[in-house]
């Protein structure tokens, strides 16, 4: 043995300086992987650099001993560890006295003792621990793979971070894992503070997240209305970054011990970049685990771009449900018992160059509970609108002067609008149980032209014609009867000549307005002016009489209306706005020398609407009595900076409830209401009371939020008698920590019509180092109940549950 490395021409150096040495050429295998092996690596020199205390080569044999506080870095790898032995003939390094291997592709693997064959690239560590994105692996062997995968022999696995005692642990006679990626293991045994606590035949859990295909982790539980249930148990299938599926079954043993909720689940989820992206899924309740008699709840949403330019698109949303109370009697949560509308809907949507539209939809609403459907399929919108005449300028052509004919011409517009629906609505009749669906179908187009004009630049005159076509397939039976002994029959059969009904109206209109403004500019303080606007409006409609149709049964969505009274209205309306005007900060002036002068301005003054009213009122000549409309108002005052509080009233020259009910006399209130609505939020920190390690107190973040509703209308049923209609509730949400750990949230709704809180919802989580607590506890409303989780914070599919919920029914 000798103590220094003369034989290789350098000189013996001993502690911090380095020495290198080059290994003997020999051929390297080719990996076909992204992963880079730390013995393997092709990319650097195939040069090795040492430091320690003592070094002893022996030249006959090509070894060399590293003693106290030896390293060895070879590629891109660095070996700390009290003894290095290397035998550069075979191949063979082997390190003792707690070895730690450091890699720059893998996680650092710590043990008793290392050895490593360069030749097979098999590496294996006694007594071995290994930390890899908070997951810590154990084992009695551990050995790596040229694949680079780690087997380990009696082992055992947590994402517990804890150095001194981990709080729980999956314990394994083998396991195999694939760094970055899983870790399978079997037998497993989960520990909980050194108490094994359950015993499963194999676990793959993830190293790294993302979508990857494999089997759902099962949840285990049991409640008082639930019974002993197995859910989640299933499949995810992930073939591409595009889309996935999900297919999984609830086993559920019930109230009545009958498995009456186990349930099964498909779901398919789709998504491409600026194209396309939704979900489908199926939801069947298997009673008793017959297919037979099995109800389904279908749920949907589509999203997509038939063009690049996203001017033609397909959407929908909805769901299907194959009886009523599927919802109510087989769902467990809260909110897919109160869903009791199973609504669907697909449309096309398509933009023609720059004023045309086309709108495709077919759907359905339902109610649930009082089962009232309506399916419209489909029903078509067609719109186009736009100047009537559209003029080209060549470059080099003179502008048109503004007394042209041509500039007259460029100021007619028109507007056309179709629509065409097929509508069926059925509504629940068990009193006399009878077929109560009634069809519609019917089109309506309307064509209007008008005329933007000015009279001394000052009133805006707008000129307007009107034609309606209207076609229904439904005519009246008997016509001649009151009307509401009117009986619908289908008038659409070509068959036998009849296609249905039409009819048609027109009408014109002339409408001036004009704003009028009053300033008044004081500079008092803060106080810089008060602004004032009249908007006036004055319009006359004519619309000559038309015969009725009176077969004619409207379609009750296209606003038919094949009957037309002589029209000779005229209608005023005035609108009134006063603005204040203040500076935001007193003395202060806008810096005009720097950036944009009107943002400097505006940022200077603040503007408050104190006060808004709206009026409006006719009179039509033609009508042989109640030529007066009724007087719409709305007043509006703006209480806060970013709030508009509005009263609406109805007035009435005609008194309904008196002895004259035709007479115009003082008009009389006939309505009135008005709504508030606003929410707060608040939050912040509060001092726990607890110094810190650097001197300061604790905070601890809390949250508030407030949100109020008050609605109230006032409608005159008789003659002095009126009948409110109020709806008052108060919402209140809170959140706070009463210690680092603790987090406890509450809401509640408390609904002033009927005296009481309507909800409530407590929420408690607790963090528990690597475990996380969560109970919730609902004490009121369609799901109270209570439930109780406790899972491991990094694998949340490993928890426990308990339970109660009370569905109604």
């Amino acid at each position: 043995m000798l103590f220094a490395i003369g034989a290789l021409d350098t000189p013996a150096v001993f502690g911090a300086e380095m020495t290198r040495f080059e290994l003997e050429e020999r051929e390297q295998p080719v990996e076909d992987t992204t992963e880079v092996d730390w013995m393997n690596d092709t990319t650097g020199t195939d040069t090795v650099e040492y430091r320690a205390v003592d070094l002893i080569y022996d030249v006959e044999k090509e070894t060399f001993n590293l003693n106290n506080s030896a390293q060895l870095k070879y590629r891109t790898a660095t070996l700390d560890a009290d003894t290095i032995w290397f035998d550069q003939k075979n191949s063979v390094l082997v390190a003792g006295g707690q070895p730690i291997l450091r890699e720059t592709k893998n996680p650092s693997l710590s043990g008793m003792r290392l050895k490593y064959n360069m030749n097979s690239r098999i590496g294996e560590i006694y007594y071995a621990t290994t930390f890899q994105d908070n997951q810590q692996l154990n084992g009695m062997e551990v050995r790596r793979l040229p694949d680079q995968r780690i087997q380990i022999a009696r082992g055992d696995f947590s994402t517990c971070n804890d150095s001194t005692h981990q709080h729980f642990y999956f314990y394994g006679r083998r396991m195999v894992v694939k760094p970055k990626e899983t870790i399978t293991a079997r037998p497993v045994v989960l520990n909980i503070a050194d108490v094994p606590v359950a015993v499963l035949p194999m676990i793959v859990a993830p190293l790294k997240s993302g979508r990857k295909s494999g089997l759902l982790s099962p949840k285990f539980g049991g409640d008082q209305v639930q019974g002993y249930y197995m859910r989640n148990i299933g499949f995810y299938y992930a073939p591409n970054d595009y889309w996935d599926a999900t297919i999984s079954g609830d086993i559920i043993e019930g109230e009545e011990a009958r498995f009456e909720k186990s349930s099964l689940k498909g779901e398919v989820r789709y998504k491409k970049r600026d194209l396309l992206d939704g979900n489908l899924s199926y939801t069947a309740y298997l009673d008793e685990f017959d297919f037979g008699k099995s109800d389904y709840d279908i749920r949907y949403s589509h999203n997509q771009n038939l063009t690049p330019d996203a001017k033609h698109k397909l959407t929908g949303t909805g769901s299907f449900v194959s009886n009523t109370k599927v919802r109510r009697e087989n769902a467990l949560d809260a909110e897919t018992i109160l869903d009791q509308q199973a609504n669907a809907w697909l449309t096309y949507s398509g933009k023609f160059g720059t004023n045309k539209s086309l709108t495709v939809k077919a759907g359905q609403n339902h109610n649930l509970q009082t089962g009232y459907m309506e399916r419209q399929l489909p029903d078509v919108q067609f719109n186009m609108s736009g100047p009537l005449f559209s003029f080209e300028t060549d470059e080099d052509e003179t502008a048109v002067e503004d007394n042209s004919f041509r500039s007259y011409l460029q100021k007619l517009n028109y507007n056309f609008t179709n629509r065409f629906n097929y509508k069926m609505v059925t509504a629940l009749d068990s009193v006399n149980d009878m077929d109560t669906t009634a069809k519609y179908v019917g089109y309506s187009g309307t064509y209007s032209l008008d005329y933007s004009g000015s009279l001394f630049n000052v009133i805006n005159l707008t000129p307007r014609a009107t034609w309606s076509g209207y076609w229904t397939g439904q005519s009246w039976i008997n016509p001649d009867d009151s009307s509401k002994y009117w009986k619908r029959r289908t008038s659409l059969d070509p068959e036998h000549d009849t296609f249905g009904e039409f009819a048609y109206n027109h009408n014109y209109s002339l409408t001036a307005d004009t704003k009028l403004y009053g300033i008044w500019v004081p500079e008092i303080g803060r106080f810089t002016g008060l602004r004032h606007i009249l908007s006036p409006s004055i319009s006359y409609t004519y619309a000559p009489e038309i015969d009725t149709v009176k077969y004619f049964a409207p379609h009750p969505d296209l606003g038919q209306s094949p009957y037309q009274k002589e029209q000779q209205t005229i209608g005023f309306s005035l609108g009134n706005d006063l603005d204040l005007k203040y500076l935001k900060v007193v003395g202060h002036k806008a810096d005009t020398t720097k950036g944009d002068t009107a943002k400097a301005v505006e940022d200077q003054y603040g503007n408050r609407r104190l006060l808004t009213t709206r009026h409006s009122v006719s009179y039509n000549f033609a009508a042989d009595s109640l030529n007066f409309s009724d007087i719409n108002s709305s007043f509006g005052f703006q209480i806060l900076p970013d709030y508009l509080f509005t009263i609406t009233t109805r007035h009435s020259f005609y008194h309904k409830y008196s002895m004259e009910p035709t007479k115009v006399q003082v008009p009389e209130l006939t309505y009135w209401g008005y709504e508030l609505s606003r929410s707060f939020n608040w939050s912040g920190t509060l001092n726990a009371g607890l110094p810190s390690q650097m001197g300061k107190y604790e905070m601890r973040k809390w949250s508030l939020g407030l949100t109020y509703r008050y609605s109230f209308s006032s409608t005159r049923v008789g003659k002095d008698l009126f009948q409110d209609n109020v709806n008052h509730s108060t919402s209140i949400t809170a959140s706070f920590q009463p210690t680092i750990n603790w987090e406890v949230s509450y809401s509640t709704q408390y609904d002033y019509n009927e005296g009481k809180f309507v909800t409530h919802r407590f929420t408690f989580n607790r963090a528990l180092h690597c475990w996380q607590l969560d109970f919730t506890w609902t004490p009121t409303g369609p799901a109270a109940g209570w439930s109780f989780a406790i899972y491991v914070r990094d694998l949340p599919d490993i928890k426990l549950n308990a339970g109660s919920t009370e569905s109604s029914k």
